[in-house]
């Protein structure tokens, strides 16, 4: 490990010991989730430029897309970007850990902005003709189980 990579591990470490009570105070702990979709934002500008971070992650009932842009004048290298997105990509809290990070970022002034996107599932309606369907061949298939049934009988 690097001396500068050894320098980043201790700085986001004590930062995130006085980042912690901002984020249990701003969220509370355990982080309880919106009903609906939700976007939450940090940092200036918000969307403009070619985003650093692009992971994509769920958190019980939501699908979560989280973009970022690093400030060009922060000290994230790309190594390091890229462990921040297989952390939060193996997170089994991604909304918890994505607001963590971001927060720490932000915090140390090496977020320009990003946004945390989460959206419920929403299940596919059929239309009246597909239902119509699937119940004809319900019924077609309890009819042949009954016709077997009464030769089985006889």
């Amino acid at each position: 490990m690097s001396i500068f990579m050894a320098a980043v591990s201790i700085f986001m470490a004590a930062l995130a010991i006085t980042a912690a009570p901002s984020v249990s105070a701003q969220f509370g702990l355990p982080m309880q989730l919106p009903e609906n979709d939700f976007i939450w934002r940090w940092g200036s500008d918000a969307g403009r430029g070619f985003e650093d971070i692009d992971v994509i992650g769920s958190d019980g009932r939501f699908r979560c897309e989280l973009t970022g842009k690093l400030r060009l004048s922060g000290r994230i290298s790309p190594s390091d970007t890229r462990n921040i997105e297989q952390q939060l990509r193996s997170s089994m809290q991604f909304v918890y850990e994505a607001t963590y990070t971001m927060n720490q970022l932000e915090a140390s002034g090496n977020l320009q902005w990003a946004i945390l996107d989460c959206k419920q599932p929403v299940a596919d309606e059929d239309t009246e003709d597909e239902v119509a369907e699937r119940e004809a061949k319900a019924r077609e298939r309890a009819e042949r189980r009954r016709e077997r049934r009464r030769a089985s009988e006889d």
